[in-house]
C-alpha cells in the first residue's frame, strides 16, 4: 500500500469517528418509536386524511338545500315599464325542497363512516411498515457499527505492524514482499469497512428521513435484550395473531362490508326522489295572487340505475375473492417468517457455541508470538484475515437474529419480540 492509501485509509477513519462524536442522536427503540410518532411526515400525513374522512361524514349527514327563486317582470309593453312589479305589476316567488327517499341519506352516512374506518386502517398499515423500517435500519445500523468499530480496532492495529515492518525492511532486515503481503490484507479488511461504512450512510439517511433528523443516530442497546430472540413461538399461535390483527385482512373485511353497502346505496338510488314546492304569482295565474302547492318525482322508466346496481355487485364478489387471497397471503408470509426465524435462532446458538472469549485470546497470542518471529507472515496474515471475516460473522447471525424477530412481529402485527 503506498503511503498516500495510508493517509487516505487514516483520514476516512478520523472522520468516521468525528462524525460519531459530533451531534450525535444516542437513542433506544422505545424512545425512537415515540419520535417517529411525533415527528415523521407522512404519519402526520395519515392522520391528516383520516380527519379529512371524518369531515365527509358530516357532510354526508347534511340534508339538501332548499332552493328559492324570485321572477319578475323584465318589461311591462302595456304600461312601458321596466321591471313593473308594484302593485299593479308582475312578481312571483317559488321554493323546492328535495326529499331524499329509499334511505339513501341513511345509507350515504354508513357508507362515509366505513370510508373512515378504512382511512384509519391505512394508516395502521402504514405504521406497520414504516415501524419495521425503523427497527429494521436500527438494528442494521447497531451491528453493522459494531463490526466497523472493530473492524477500526484491527486496522490501527495492522497499520502499527505495517509500520514496523516498513522500518525493518528498509534496513534490509526482511524481505520487502512481508510488507506487501500485510499491506495487503490491510487493502482487503479496508475494503470490506468500507462498504460497511456506505451502508451505514444509507441507515443513517433512511432513519434521519424517518425521525425528521439531521443528527448521527447512534442506536442504544441493552445486550441482555437478545435473549428474548432466542425462543421461537409457536406457529399456529402466529397465524392466530396474524389472523386477528393484520390490518391488510381488517381492511379485506372492511372492503367487503364497503361493497356490500355500495349495492344497497346503489339500489337506493333506483327509488325516485320527491321534490316539494310553494309558490306564489302576482298576477300571472289563473287568478291573482296565486298560492300553489308543487309535487315532483321522476319516473323511472327507463334509468333505473341498473348498470350501477350490476357494478356494485360484482365489486362485492371481487371483494371476497380478495379477502380470501389475502388469508392465504398472510399465511404464507407467517410460515415464511417463522422458518426464517427457526433458522436464524439455530444458527445463533450454534455460532454461540463456536465463538468466545478465546478467540480474542488466540488472537493476541498469535499477534504477540507473530512480533517476535515465531510464526511465519503467512500464518499470521491467514489468522487475521480467518478472525476478522468471523467477527464480522458473529454480528451478521445476531443480526439475522434480530431481523428475523422483527420479521415475525411485522408479518403478525403483534410484538412478538
Amino acid at each position: 500500500m503506498s503511503y498516500s492509501k495510508f493517509i487516505l485509509a487514516a483520514f476516512s477513519l478520523l472522520i468516521y469517528n468525528l462524525s460519531i462524536g459530533q451531534d450525535t442522536l444516542r437513542i433506544n427503540m422505545d424512545s425512537a418509536d415515540r419520535v417517529f410518532l411525533q415527528k415523521n411526515l407522512m404519519m402526520i400525513a395519515a392522520r391528516m386524511n383520516v380527519d379529512a374522512q371524518k369531515a365527509l361524514e358530516i357532510q354526508a349527514k347534511l340534508y339538501p338545500n332548499p332552493q328559492f327563486s324570485v321572477g319578475l317582470n323584465a318589461y311591462d309593453s302595456q304600461n312601458k315599464k321596466l321591471f313593473y312589479a308594484g302593485q299593479n305589476g308582475e312578481k312571483s316567488f317559488e321554493i323546492d325542497q328535495l326529499f331524499l327517499l329509499g334511505g339513501k341519506r341513511k345509507k350515504l352516512v354508513e357508507l362515509a363512516r366505513q370510508n373512515t374506518r378504512q382511512a384509519q386502517l391505512e394508516m395502521e398499515d402504514l405504521l406497520r411498515n414504516l415501524k419495521y423500517q425503523l427497527h429494521n435500519s436500527m438494528l442494521s445500523l447497531h451491528f453493522d457499527l459494531l463490526t466497523v468499530q472493530q473492524y477500526n480496532q484491527h486496522l490501527q492495529r495492522l497499520d502499527s505492524i505495517i509500520a514496523g515492518y516498513q522500518e525493518q525492511a528498509a534496513k534490509g532486515n526482511i524481505a520487502l514482499k512481508e510488507v506487501v503481503r500485510l499491506k495487503t490484507a490491510y487493502m482487503s479488511m479496508n475494503n470490506d469497512r468500507t462498504d460497511l461504512l456506505n451502508n451505514i450512510e444509507e441507515e443513517q439517511k433512511d432513519l434521519r428521513l424517518l425521525l425528521q433528523t439531521t443528527q448521527f443516530i447512534l442506536p442504544q442497546y441493552n445486550e441482555a435484550s437478545w435473549t428474548k430472540y432466542e425462543q421461537l413461538p409457536i406457529l399456529d399461535s402466529l397465524v392466530s395473531l396474524a389472523l386477528q390483527h393484520r390490518s391488510e385482512l381488517k381492511e379485506a373485511e372492511l372492503n367487503k362490508t364497503i361493497a356490500g353497502l355500495n349495492i344497497q346505496y346503489q339500489k337506493s338510488l333506483a327509488a325516485p326522489d320527491l321534490t316539494v314546492g310553494a309558490a306564489y304569482d302576482q298576477r300571472g295565474g289563473a287568478f291573482n295572487n296565486q298560492y300553489t302547492l308543487s309535487l315532483g318525482i321522476p319516473l323511472p322508466f327507463w334509468n333505473r340505475n341498473q348498470g350501477n346496481i350490476k357494478s356494485a355487485q360484482v365489486q362485492s364478489k371481487m371483494a371476497v375473492i380478495n379477502q380470501q387471497q389475502q388469508q392465504t397471503t398472510v399465511n404464507g408470509e407467517v410460515m415464511t417468517a417463522w422458518n426464517n426465524m427457526q433458522r436464524s435462532i439455530l444458527e445463533f446458538h450454534k455460532i454461540n457455541k463456536i465463538y468466545n472469549a478465546d478467540f480474542n485470546t488466540v488472537f493476541e497470542g498469535m499477534t504477540a508470538n507473530f512480533l517476535k518471529r515465531n510464526i511465519s507472515i503467512l500464518e499470521f496474515v491467514d489468522f487475521f484475515e480467518s478472525y476478522n471475516s468471523g467477527i464480522a460473522e458473529v454480528n451478521r447471525v445476531k443480526k439475522q437474529l434480530a431481523l428475523s424477530g422483527e420479521m415475525v412481529n411485522y408479518t403478525v402485527e403483534f410484538p412478538v419480540y
